[in-house]
């Protein structure tokens, strides 16, 4: 698939979650981590602002392998860069939960830890292609050595 079909979904989700935040008007979610959100309680309580959320967190999963696209063939850059950004990616947003902190609303801080957690994937499965990849190099390598025979001429 192209990548322009990515760009506008990404772009399509963050149009949506826009919207919903305007319709469902601001909540101020009573969270100190981010998987509080997926109580039963609080699903049936804000379905609305779940539903936001959602969108925000595939729009921001979905921006970050676009970027990454631009990168040919770094299995291993990308795998480690994904997984020390989803670890931040989390701090961050426990941090801003557990401190009441204001630099972004609960519902990005939320859906930035949401997204953090699902790069993972992407991020473990490029570390396996980048070691796979180095393994099937290194064996290739070995093969093409040529095979010395010892002939003693006596």
């Amino acid at each position: 698939m192209k990548k322009e079909y990515f760009v506008i979904l990404a772009v399509a989700f963050f149009i949506l979650s826009y919207v919903l935040d305007l319709l469902g008007g601001s909540v101020s979610l009573p969270l100190k981590n981010p998987f509080e959100l997926l109580t039963q309680q609080m699903l049936s309580t804000y379905p609305f602002t779940v539903v936001s959320i959602a969108f925000k967190t595939s729009a921001i999963f979905i921006s970050v392998l676009i970027l990454l696209t631009f990168f040919d063939k770094k299995y291993l850059a990308k795998g480690a860069f994904l997984v020390f950004l989803a670890a931040m990616m989390e701090l961050y947003s426990i941090q801003q939960l557990a401190t009441g902190s204001i630099n972004l609303p609960v519902v990005w801080s939320v859906a930035v830890s949401h997204s953090g957690i699902i790069l993972l994937a992407p991020g473990v499965i490029y570390l396996i292609i980048g070691f796979i990849k180095i393994i099937h190099h290194n064996i290739a390598l070995s093969s093409d050595e040529p095979i010395q025979e010892n002939h003693n001429s006596n």
